[in-house]
């Protein structure tokens, strides 16, 4: 259908003035991500809790060595989050595609209004034509036209179900983008445990240290006054501390590579040095494991921010497969208005300029390859639903899979903590009782023991190390179950309990006493 008419350009001003009036109800939903802040803890400071003091090294050991172009900059677990949320560029990246998702949204929504088009138009002929009643003749003729409107085009189906997909599709990023920010803070934590495993085994490394040196001092001087029972006893003693202090500068270095790692999570300047504010080193509970598994796994399947993303994306791919069953049975319109002033004339003669007006309005059912490319088209879209259904269920199994084992294996790590203090209250009484042996020269021999010190020393430092571990895998296995369960390490910060450990992870320096007074026995009576 076509319709000619006069009209000025008060019509159009109006109907532009009219469209852009409706783009104007239209607006961008925003997405800002607000974190409430814990407040601090007045509690006793512990490991990984907000408002501890600012300690780059254990109280009273030796820091590592710092390079001039380093930046020491000490760090907590609380502020280590905070900064990934607020800095993190791949949160950041998850947060742009909800505003791109959004975006998508809006343009959805606004498929139905027209484009306006202004602008010049000129036409020139010159020779044959033929006219509408088939005769052909020479001519020469010219026209102009300026002017502007109105005009759309689009699918019906589009337009009722875009907006409905492109709604879909914005929380399954949402649901993303909270996924990448718990992932995000998940493997924060993770670096800064690691950070604090590094800084606890520096201690440990420190505290043998010290006892070897006392250890070779006593060797030395009880070889001196010919009270070895070898001599290659000193020499023993030396050569382990030498393999200490090896061992000190490979922690060191994996201090090096924990602090890098833990920057580039926080983008901060690769050349600053973090060190644990806090190095004492305790485990700590965010989820108590003495209930039914059963409730955690119902937990973790109501909160999992993937599930949630699933969710939406089998909802989009519904709200598609209802699109191409429905497609073919609405119409495609075509509306336009253009107005404008419009002249021309034979040759180069202007014969006459005025206004011209022009609309057309047109509906259009179309069968895609003879209806058969619309079936397939539909085949396509049930494919893609039962796709995202099956898709949810693996989420949901691999969901319940994570809950239980991290639930399991926090409890492991809860009975392996008791043995771990156990083992090394056993290794400082063994320490304790053959340092008075030893050094006392009260062996059958009467002569100094090296060897029986020497182990003790070492079996100490096995056990202090195996503590550690366990004390860090612990507190790792609980924000392991804590984001397992949907939940985002930062809003962990007040919830944090400490367990109750009566041996300390991060022993400080190993204070000798005095040397003892070697004096040469009598010899024995006849």
């Amino acid at each position: 259908m076509a319709v000619t008419s006069q009209v000025g350009w008060r019509l159009l001003l109006m109907v532009g003035g009219g469209c852009v009036v409706l783009g104007l109800l239209f607006g961008t939903k925003g997405f800002a991500q607000t974190e409430t802040l814990p407040a601090p803890n007045k509690a006793s400071p512990q490991a990984g809790q907000p408002g501890t003091e600012s300690r780059p090294t254990p109280p009273g050991s030796r820091p590592p060595p710092v390079d001039k172009d380093v930046q020491v900059m000490p760090i907590d677990l609380a502020t280590a989050l905070r900064l990934a949320n607020a800095g993190n560029p791949t949160i950041n990246l998850a947060r742009e595609r909800v505003r791109e998702a959004y975006a998508n949204l809006l343009q959805a929504q606004v498929l139905w209004l027209p484009n306006l088009q202004t602008g010049p138009a000129c036409v020139r002929h010159d020779g044959m034509l033929q006219n509408a009643a088939g005769l052909v003749f020479p001519t020469d003729k010219w026209n102009f036209f300026i002017g502007g409107g109105a005009a759309m085009t689009f699918e019906t189906s589009d337009a009722l179900f875009a907006p409905l997909i492109a709604q879909r599709l914005v929380q399954a990023q949402e649901a993303a983008a909270l996924a990448t920010r718990d992932n995000v803070q998940f493997d924060v934590a993770l670096g800064y445990l690691e950070l604090l495993r590094v800084y606890g085994a520096l201690a440990i490394n420190e505290d043998t240290l010290g006892r070897l040196l006392y250890l070779s001092k006593n060797a030395d001087a009880a070889d001196k006054q010919g009270l070895t029972r070898s001599k290659a006893d000193p020499i023993r003693a030396q050569a382990q501390v030498s393999l200490t202090r090896e061992e000190r500068f490979n922690i060191e270095g994996q201090a090096a590579l924990a602090a890098a790692r833990l920057a580039q999570l926080l983008l901060l300047q690769p050349t600053v040095d973090l060190r644990p504010a806090d190095p004492a080193i305790v485990p700590i509970t965010l989820v108590p494991v003495d209930g039914p598994l059963d409730e955690l796994v119902a937990t973790g399947l109501m909160n999992r921010p993937e599930l949630a993303e699933s969710r939406a994306l089998v909802a989009a791919a519904l709200a598609r497969w209802r699109q191409a069953r429905v497609g073919p049975l609405l119409p495609r319109l075509e509306v336009s208005y253009f107005a404008g002033d419009f002249g021309g004339g034979i040759n180069d003669n202007t014969q006459r300029f005025g206004g011209r007006g022009d609309g057309t309005a047109q509906a259009v059912w179309e069968l895609r390859n003879l209806g058969f490319g619309d079936l397939a088209q539909a085949r396509v879209g049930r494919s893609q639903y039962e796709q995202a259904n099956l898709h949810v269920l693996e989420i949901q199994a691999q969901v319940a899979a994570e809950v239980t084992a991290a639930a399991k294996l926090v409890r492991s790590r809860d009975r392996a903590l008791a043995t771990a203090q156990e083992a090394v209250r056993h290794a400082q009484e063994t320490w304790r009782r053959l340092r008075i042996a030893a050094f006392g020269i009260t062996t059958r021999e009467q002569t100094f023991n090296t060897l029986e010190p020497l182990i003790a020393v070492q079996t100490l430092d096995q056990a202090r190390k195996e503590y550690l571990t366990q004390v860090i895998e612990y507190t790792r296995s609980q924000f392991r179950l804590y984001t397992a369960m949907g939940q985002p390490p930062l809003e962990a910060l007040p919830k944090i309990t400490t367990l109750p450990v009566a041996v300390e992870t991060a022993p400080p320096p190993y204070v000798a006493p005095p040397l003892p007074r070697f004096q040469v026995p009598p010899p024995p009576k006849p």
